[in-house]
C-alpha cells in the first residue's frame, strides 16, 4: 500500500485498495473536505463542521 498517495494532500494513504479507489484515491478526510463540504455547504472551511455525523471537523 505504500504506493497509494492522496490526490489531495500528497501524503501516503493506508487504506485497502478498494477503499482507496472508493475515496477517489484520497484519505477519507481529504475526500470528505473535497466533496462533501462542497456539496452540503459551498465555501465551507475545513475547520467548520458541515453537519454530517462523520465530518472530521465535528469530532
Amino acid at each position: 500500500m505504500s504506493d497509494q498517495i492522496c490526490q489531495r494532500c500528497g501524503e501516503a494513504v493506508e487504506l485497502s485498495q478498494e477503499d482507496y479507489e472508493i475515496f477517489e484515491r484520497m484519505h477519507f478526510e481529504c475526500f470528505h473536505f473535497a466533496f462533501e463540504h462542497d456539496l452540503h455547504k459551498p465555501g465551507a472551511a475545513e475547520d467548520e463542521d458541515c453537519g454530517d455525523p462523520v465530518c472530521p471537523a465535528g469530532a
